[in-house]
């Protein structure tokens, strides 16, 4: 082998190195969501997150995955949550209605009057996993009670097998992480279901962009 031809092999062998050491850009995941016009948001200010449901052979920590959204809207600034008092039973009566394909106007009328609402957001856990690699799927949806229609609707899953989940959720982090000397850095969203959780419910509220 000529010295020659020995440099370029290894200038080759370099090159190609370098080729599959470079990643490919960050981007954001893509999700399906509906955002009504400004005039059917403006009055929808007082809202009330019920309590999630579960589709069928789903099992998820529900009120964990209910609280993470509710952190997610506070932050958000758009809305008064008002809590969920013990005492509010008309839940049940509209995740009822909905798995029969018709949201109950009733129960949601009688609701937002005993509270005051402007409207009260449902959400549906679709899939879950905790343990590596965790995925999580919800369907949520944000009706109004002026109008009986929905003004905000999100519908996604989050599987951390998927390409595009990984390199949302890096994305995610280096937005909006502080470096606190973890050696895991954003993989340790991997580790904690709680942490997937808020992950998602930040990229759930984040589809609320009003023109």
């Amino acid at each position: 082998m000529t010295r020659r031809f020995a440099i370029a092999v290894a200038l080759a062998t370099l090159l190609g190195a370098a080729a599959c050491s470079i990643e490919r850009p960050l981007t954001q995941k893509p999700i399906n969501s509906y955002l009504a016009e400004p005039f059917d948001l403006a009055n929808v200010r007082r809202i009330m997150v019920l309590p999630f449901a579960h589709e069928a052979g789903v099992q998820a920590d529900c009120e964990q995955v209910r609280d993470s959204f509710v952190t997610a809207l506070q932050k958000l600034r758009r809305f008064e949550v008002v809590p969920l008092p013990a005492s509010a039973r008309e839940n049940e009566e509209l995740h009822a209605s909905l798995h029969r394909g018709r949201l109950s106007t009733v129960a949601l009328v009688r609701l937002c009057e005993r509270y005051a609402l402007d409207g009260v957001l449902l959400g549906t856990v679709t899939a879950w996993r905790a343990y590596t690699p965790p995925h999580l799927g919800l369907r949520t949806q944000l009706v109004s009670v002026h109008s009986g229609a929905t003004v905000w609707a999100v519908d996604a899953m989050y599987d951390s097998a998927d390409r595009t989940t990984i390199s949302d959720l890096r994305l995610f982090a280096s937005r909006s992480l502080n470096d606190d000397g973890s050696l895991h850095g954003w993989e340790l969203h991997l580790l904690s279901p709680a942490k997937f959780t808020n992950y998602v419910a930040h990229r759930f509220v984040g589809t609320w962009v009003e023109g």
